[in-house]
């Protein structure tokens, strides 16, 4: 999407989903600082864009809900059958009342805003995040975080396939590098999605 492209979004109908903006999971010093995280995440300025999005849906009315990735200490109850869930269980990471699993500092949330804890990359699995969007007659939604190619892509995918309207501004998500972000928003997010950016979202929901 070009940056003088527009985008069009109902503020009564939306919803922001922040998730997987942790400190373990895109910050130095987290759990997988060496994977390459913290760097796209600067590189994308992803943090500043998403707080700034974050804002102007405050701002208009539009709810906010922060999407947690939560375990237990030593990941008791996390099934481990994938390389992620490995990986969050050898670096004993995102434990619930640590450093790591609280947001990345500018993203904690304010009043009014809603949190969604999950042991799973995609939002919906096991979570109550659908019962919230129903209550709130939300079905236009805006998902940003980490990392694009795994947890955004997983919830875009399958709120796509449950009747959601999903946009992905694209400058509020951050993976392991540039390659695998470009791959998911060239290639998968375009299918499922409305991808964007944080202006054409702010400009939308300020008109």
């Amino acid at each position: 999407m070009s940056e003088n492209e527009s985008v069009t979004i109902d503020r009564n109908r939306a919803a922001l989903i922040i998730q997987d903006m942790q400190n373990d999971v895109m910050m130095e010093g987290g759990a997988f600082a060496d994977s390459g995280a913290p760097q796209h995440a600067k590189e994308q300025n992803a943090v500043e864009n998403c707080r700034r999005l974050a804002e102007a849906c405050r701002g208009a009315g539009i709810p906010v809900i922060h999407v947690w990735y939560i375990v237990e200490d030593g990941s008791r109850g996390l099934k481990v059958n994938a390389p992620l869930f490995e990986g969050v269980k050898a670096n004993n990471a995102l434990v619930r009342g640590s450093w790591g699993a609280q947001p990345a500092e500018g993203l904690e949330p304010q009043d009014g805003d809603l949190v969604v804890e999950k042991m799973r990359m995609n939002a919906w699995q096991d979570t109550i995040l659908e019962s919230l969007l129903r209550g709130l007659e939300r079905d236009q939604l805006i998902v940003t975080g980490a990392w694009t190619n795994m947890s955004v892509e997983h919830t875009a995918r399958t709120g796509a396939d449950k009747g959601y309207f999903m946009f992905v501004p694209e400058d509020c998500c951050s993976t392991m590098n540039a390659d695998w972000h470009n791959a998911s928003i060239n290639y998968a997010l375009q299918n499922v999605s409305t991808v964007t950016t944080s202006d054409a979202l702010v400009s939308a929901i300020g008109g």
